[in-house]
């Protein structure tokens, strides 16, 4: 396999949306998993759904933009129905942790579009 054949799946649509899926089994069994069988976890709840979703968004960072707003956008919906879904199984639903897994959403996206124009511009 060569480099730029490694390189260019990596910015392609297919590897993005593995990063969807992957990141959507991820924090789908985290966040809908029963809270008495959640271990202790050190940090701030708020900290660990920022980073949970940025960390899905970044995992789908690499492709098409068009695609990834698409796929960011329906993170950040995902965030809301996991939020309204929690309730019914044995978890809480809190808006605030809806707003911070946007803020994630939102900062990966930020930084993308950052990126990319500062790339561009001193290419």
């Amino acid at each position: 396999m060569s480099k730029s054949f490694s390189l260019t799946w990596f910015t392609s649509p297919t590897a993005q949306a593995v990063g969807f899926l992957l990141g959507a089994i991820i924090i789908g069994v985290s966040t809908l998993t029963p809270a008495e069988y959640l271990p202790p976890a050190p940090g701030s709840d708020k900290l660990h759904h920022l980073l949970g979703f940025g960390g899905w968004t970044l995992l789908c960072a690499f492709g098409p933009m068009k695609r990834f707003i698409v796929m960011a956008s329906f993170i950040v919906f995902l965030g809301g129905v996991i939020e309204l879904i929690q309730p019914y199984i044995n978890r809480y639903g809190e808006w605030f942790d809806f707003y911070a897994n946007s803020s994630g959403v939102i900062f990966i996206v930020l930084s993308k579009l950052l990126l990319e124009r500062f790339l561009k511009h001193s290419l």
